[in-house]
């Protein structure tokens, strides 16, 4: 694949995870107008804390050496923030959203995750826009709630997880894998590639737990 194809290619997968995005985001408001059954209030906040976090990041790599791919970036992630704000901002507004013991449970779990991958960046000299870092803060950003998520599904049901959002997020997942698919066919491995694969191996394999008990229970 070359640079003109992989640029295509690129552009494509951004359009689509666009759209994705609009869906997942405007399907989930419209479901949590009337209930929220199953939804953790903690996977919007965490998810929010590591949008905000990639957000800042991608636009200094934009101010550091500009390019399309990077400004792409930075409106998909600025997109994604705006849509999980609107998502729980209407859980908030129609007082959907319970604190019970999941949410507590994702926070202690997620919170240590957290920690735990910050103190070992600290102790190996490594700054929280390390890929590597980024790649496990990932795992306790999204994964570690996801997963929690999951369990509260089977206590409860999943009512309040709307079919279009379950779909657009495997979507956008395997968009975004692809992505990494042509990054690594033209580049091969290295530090930021190893960083995302985690990131999103860890994204999808707990969306598709979230997906299978969405569909049982």
């Amino acid at each position: 694949m070359n640079k003109k194809h992989t640029q295509v290619f690129a552009d494509v997968c951004f359009v689509i995870q666009v759209i994705c995005t609009i869906l997942f985001g405007g399907g989930q408001f419209l479901r949590m107008l009337t209930t929220s059954q199953g939804v953790s209030m903690t996977w919007f906040i965490f998810w929010e804390a590591f949008l905000v976090l990639n957000l800042i990041l991608a636009v200094r790599a934009h101010q550091t050496q500009p390019s399309c791919v990077t400004l792409q970036t930075i409106c998909s992630y600025a997109l994604w923030t705006v849509m999980v704000t609107a998502d729980l901002a209407v859980m908030l507004w129609k007082g959907n959203g319970v604190w019970d013991v999941n949410d507590t449970l994702t926070t202690v779990l997620g919170g240590a995750g957290v920690t735990l991958t910050l103190c070992i960046a600290y102790h190996k000299k490594l700054g929280i826009g390390d890929p590597i870092a980024k790649g496990w803060l990932a795992v306790s950003f999204k994964a570690i709630p996801q997963l929690i998520m999951a369990y509260k599904i089977c206590l409860e049901g999943g009512a309040g997880l709307a079919g279009l959002t379950v779909i657009m997020g495997h979507m956008t997942v395997l968009t975004r894998l692809g992505q990494l698919y042509a990054s690594l066919r033209e580049a091969g491995w290295d530090r930021n590639r190893i960083g995302s694969a985690l990131s999103e191996v860890a994204n999808e394999t707990s969306w598709m737990l979230v997906t299978i008990a969405w569909l049982i229970y």
